[in-house]
């Protein structure tokens, strides 16, 4: 037995033993472990009344006592371990008080609080008996720490031979030893039926007993408060959102095993719920995560989704908010046909309540992209025109879109397929605000990353679909297949730090470089790296043919297209003072005057006749040594016009 429930059960023998002495006058004669009877509702009753005798009119506090002989069985007779030594005095005048309770009393809170240790052990035998009630001070050291400091000093005065010296049984309920605050609230529960005013009773339930549900054993959680509650206030519905509060609390914090007791009152709750009663309904969707996560109840889970949708599509924006926050953590519980056939078409009907609400539709967008993760491809593509509800040019709409994007990336980027519905719902509103002023350098950066990385899907997704295509055509040939870096085979993409350009200005002119990597004018990775090397090798194969891409056939004659950025870099080159920093910056090697002769040759000479296939190979090997990786020109070419932009906007 807990410590707290033992303290419960002797205030209600206190509370018991005070009613007998002041109310009925009566002394009951013979308080011992027998005469306490427990209910099957944790209710401490006091019984075993056979012994107990009527005060006189004129002297209510004076009983007539009968003493204990060894003439007559022990069984007709008070239990003597528990019996006040007065009973057994020559000079009392057959009478005793009511202290003679009050000295049973605090043998019996001994017995209590020591599991069962007889504090008085005489055996039924008077000469035993004298002699251990001279000693109670050694016996009463032998259990203090049972008892507790502030109770062994009160059970000393209980115990005292003197019957002066013991306080009166209504005075035990004040010492220090049960001046618990969750003690007051239990008995405050046990008497909640006689509260008769509701807000008293909603007020206690929803505050006082919440607050101090974390100091209660969860056992008394079952045993004594849920009994409570079974027992007075199952047919108060207007008290249902008060219970709440604790019953979820005990829901999210009890063991597995305890969790079936507390099912029926939730299927209570939810059935009970209806629009008007908008506390109520505010708690169960505040709680729902918890609900789906440890109750397990599959009509209380259809009443709840339902109750979801419902305040969807209510009238109450307060309800609306509440359930549109909800949903990022319940999202994990949720089924994915629920997702598909209800929630995502409603999302979709709620434009308007969406429109111009920058804070709503901020939360739409985290609730898209935490429902994002249960969703498989063909869900997905459906889910994201649900972020197009959020049409609003604004800084934290296209942050929240690129978040949504990452997002996706990090679970699973082989779920996007579809290229109108990335360029329709993702790419063009990450586009559209870029040129927003107010957009900070980090957000700016960040929906930079996301942009390139949907370019990168989008050129990955077309060109697959490209060569699929050919070899459906012509399974025979071979075509040439052009390089691209898809995102799902990328690190995740960072814009460099800025850094001074040709021309003097701070515009960051960050280049993605071919294996993926960022790369600035003035910076590039070691030849020594990898990646470089992949780098190189990936530009040589994407321009190893010199037809044109249409064309797709594999020819013999191999050579490099110039690529935008060589010549913008040649026009940018012309401009500058020193042509040597500009080299430098390129991070090209300097080639000897031997070198660059023998590159003029080459090229005048391939305008004019064939070179055999020996010195085609030469030379693709001699400019794969020197020339440095260059990166995709289209993906560079947004990168510059949206750098464009954005400096111009800002100023």
């Amino acid at each position: 037995m807990d410590k707290l429930e033992m303290k419960l059960g002797v205030l209600q023998i206190i509370d018991g033993l005070s009613y007998l002495h002041n109310s009925a006058k009566i002394l009951h004669g013979n308080l011992t472990p027998t005469s306490i009877f427990v209910t099957s509702t944790k209710l401490w009753k006091i019984g075993g009344l056979q012994f107990a005798v009527q005060g006189a009119s004129k002297h209510p506090n004076l009983f007539p006592c009968y003493p204990w002989t060894k003439k007559l069985p022990p069984q007709l007779q008070p239990e003597l371990d528990f019996l006040a030594p007065e009973y057994l005095s020559s000079s009392n005048q057959a009478q005793v008080t009511n202290a003679a309770d009050v000295f049973s009393l605090g043998v019996l809170i001994c017995w209590i609080y020591s599991g069962g240790k007889r504090l008085i052990d005489a055996n039924n035998n008077l000469e035993s008996y004298n002699i251990i009630i001279n000693q109670l001070d050694a016996a009463l050291s032998l259990i203090t720490d049972e008892l507790g400091q502030n109770l062994s000093e009160c059970i000393a005065k209980v115990v005292s031979l003197d019957v002066k010296n013991r306080p009166a049984v209504q005075f035990l309920a004040l010492i220090k030893h049960f001046d618990d605050p969750t003690l007051t609230v239990l008995r405050q529960l046990d008497d909640i039926s006689q509260e008769f005013v509701e807000e008293h009773k909603i007020s206690f339930i929803s505050q006082t007993l919440y607050s101090a549900l974390p100091m209660i054993p969860e056992q008394l959680w079952f045993n004594r408060i849920l009994q409570r509650f079974n027992e007075n206030l199952t047919e108060y519905v207007e008290l249902y959102s008060a219970i709440l509060r604790p019953l979820t609390y005990m829901l999210n914090n009890c063991e597995s095993h305890n969790i079936y007791r507390l099912r029926s009152w939730f299927r209570r709750i939810t059935a009970n719920t209806t629009s008007k009663n908008e506390e109520l309904t505010s708690l169960i969707l505040d709680n729902l995560p918890v609900i789906f996560r440890r109750l397990n109840d599959e009509e209380v889970e259809d009443r709840c989704y339902a109750l979801l949708l419902s305040t969807l599509n209510g009238s109450s924006n307060k309800l609306k908010q509440t359930s549109l926050r909800i949903i990022p953590y319940s999202v994990d519980y949720m089924s994915l046909g629920f997702v598909r056939s209800k929630l995502i078409p409603l999302l979709l009907t709620m434009e308007k309540y969406f429109q111009d609400n920058i804070q709503r539709q901020v939360e739409l967008l985290v609730a898209v992209a935490h429902l994002s993760d249960r969703c498989d491809s063909a869900t997905l593509q459906y889910l994201l025109t649900v972020s197009s509800v959020c049409n609003s040019l604004h800084p934290s709409i296209v942050h929240s879109k690129s978040r949504l994007v990452q997002r996706i990336l990090h679970t699973d980027v082989s779920r996007l397929t579809d290229p109108l519905v990335i360029t329709h719902h993702l790419l063009n509103p990450l586009i559209l605000g870029l040129a927003l002023p107010e957009m900070t350098s980090a957000h700016f950066d960040d929906v930079m990353s996301s942009i390139r990385i949907l370019l990168d899907i989008v050129e990955q997704i077309r060109y697959e679909n490209d060569d699929a295509g050919l070899k459906r055509n012509d399974s025979g040939r071979l075509y040439n297949r052009r390089v691209s870096m898809s995102s799902s085979h990328l690190p995740r993409l960072l814009v460099t730090a800025a850094r001074p350009s040709f021309s003097g200005d701070a515009r960051k002119m960050s280049f993605l470089s071919a294996d993926g990597r960022l790369e600035d004018r003035g910076r590039r990775e070691s030849n020594q790296s990898k990646s470089s090397c992949e780098s190189d090798m990936s530009i040589l194969i994407g321009n190893g043919s010199e037809l044109s891409d249409e064309s797709g056939i594999v020819t013999a004659q191999r050579g490099r297209r110039k690529s935008w950025l060589e010549g913008y870099m040649h026009s940018m080159s012309l401009e500058q003072n020193n042509p040597g920093d500009t080299a430098r910056s390129l991070d090209k090697p300097r080639r000897s005057t031997h070198e660059r002769r023998s590159i003029r040759h080459h090229h005048s000479a391939r305008t004019h006749s064939h070179r055999s296939s020996q010195k085609d190979d030469f030379i693709d090997c001699k400019l794969q040594q020197q020339q440095p990786a260059r990166p995709n020109s289209f993906t560079n070419l947004g990168h510059n016009l949206a750098c464009t932009l954005w400096k111009w906007g800002n100023q």
